[in-house]
């Protein structure tokens, strides 16, 4: 699909839209008479709902694309990010907003000249949560911003914001980027902090219609269960890890106890043994890992020789200086360091995977080859 006349040369505002309302066409109307160009996703809207695309369609600087069925936030933004990618505008600078009447015009524009105050940034336009906030939106946005924090150690205000404004040479890592649902927009901020990539935020105004957030089609729980399933699986492969690792160093323990060293080559043994069990669970469960296995796993033995070196110091240190019961010290050495070893394999090992299994017969796409894509 080659580039409309009337969008060269001009900044691109995107809009992912499933189920608008009218709204949608003021918003439209006002980012297009303030000289942006935009590009409109109908992510498998009802036949109700046509009409809206339709009018748009006949506005000037305006491109509509469709999905034949609702594929998600994250389907509907890769779509247009794999139009515009096409058009091979390099000094565009694009800004998403949701088609929900929540993101202001000029909200926008502030993003975007900030995205070209700081290039090869990702701009975020942070809402503040305070008293009117519809209680679902905050109960969201706390979840979120709780598993962004402990997933890359870095405080976001608001990791749920579609208003987010970059240069065309990021499109390379937003294609490729897992996720089609709301997901993806976590993934996104995931990617940055790995890799390196700023994120800017700028305050912008909070709107909502009504005390409910009814327009939005973010569920508060089954959406913020898909972004914090990874930390959670993380947990609960560290934890059956952890009752490996404590029933073979009860059982050893007690076998050894006569010998000097008995303590120390027990918690060696029980950790080699779960250790291998966890490096291959987080591998290919939890984090799926396009890595190459002989790289992540000399990382992984790296990392695991650094953690049980301070596990037998924070361990001796708990059941001799402190004369702490075994089992207790066991427990608090072990809940001591799980942090540090979800943050190393989270940002170091396997910073390549996306923490989500790639779909049936999908093909990583490469952002040299536009052709590859699927949108």
């Amino acid at each position: 699909m080659s580039e409309p006349m009337e969008l060269r040369g001009v900044d691109l505002v995107v809009i992912p839209a499933y189920q608008p309302s009218a709204l949608l066409l003021d918003l439209v109307k006002d980012v297009t008479a303030a000289g942006y160009g935009a590009v409109v996703v109908d992510d498998g809207s009802t036949m109700d709902r046509q009409w809206i695309f339709a009018q748009l369609e006949a506005l000037p600087a305006v491109v509509v694309l469709h999905h034949p069925q609702n594929r998600g936030k994250g389907a509907a933004l890769k779509t247009a990010f794999q139009t515009v990618w096409t058009w091979n505008d390099p000094m565009a600078y694009l800004v998403t907003m949701d088609a929900d009447g929540q993101h202001l015009p000029q909200d926008a524009e502030r993003v975007l000249q900030e995205a070209r105050t700081h290039p090869g940034a990702l701009v975020l336009g942070t809402r503040t949560f305070g008293r009117g906030v519809p209680l679902r939106s905050r109960v969201g946005n706390a979840l979120t911003r709780v598993a962004f924090h402990l997933l890359s150690r870095t405080k976001v205000a608001d990791t749920q914001t579609g208003l987010r404004a970059f240069g065309f040479s990021q499109l390379t890592y937003l294609l490729e980027t897992e996720g089609s649902g709301y997901d993806y927009e976590m993934n996104v901020l995931l990617h940055c902090k790995r890799h390196g990539i700023p994120l800017v935020e700028v305050p912008i105004q909070t709107v909502y219609l009504d005390e409910h957030n009814s327009a939005s089609h973010f569920h508060s729980l089954r959406d913020s269960w898909k972004v914090l399933k990874m930390l959670l699986k993380f947990a609960s492969v560290s934890l059956i890890s952890f009752a490996l690792d404590y029933g073979l160093f009860l059982l050893l323990s007690t076998a050894t106890q006569q010998f000097a060293y008995g303590l120390l080559c027990s918690n060696v043994a029980a950790r080699l043994g779960s250790g291998f069990f966890n490096y291959q669970l987080n591998r290919t469960l939890v984090f799926h890992s396009q890595e190459n296995q002989r790289k992540t796993l000399v990382e992984y033995l790296l990392l695991a020789t650094g953690i049980l070196l301070a596990n037998n110091g924070i361990l001796s240190l708990f059941a001799y200086g402190l004369s702490l019961p075994l089992w207790l010290a066991k427990l608090l050495t072990e809940g001591s360091l799980f942090l540090v070893s979800l943050t190393v394999q989270t940002k170091v090992i396997f910073r390549g995977g996306g923490g989500l299994p790639p779909k049936k017969g999908e093909v990583k796409s490469h952002a040299s080859d536009p052709s590859t894509k699927t949108a």
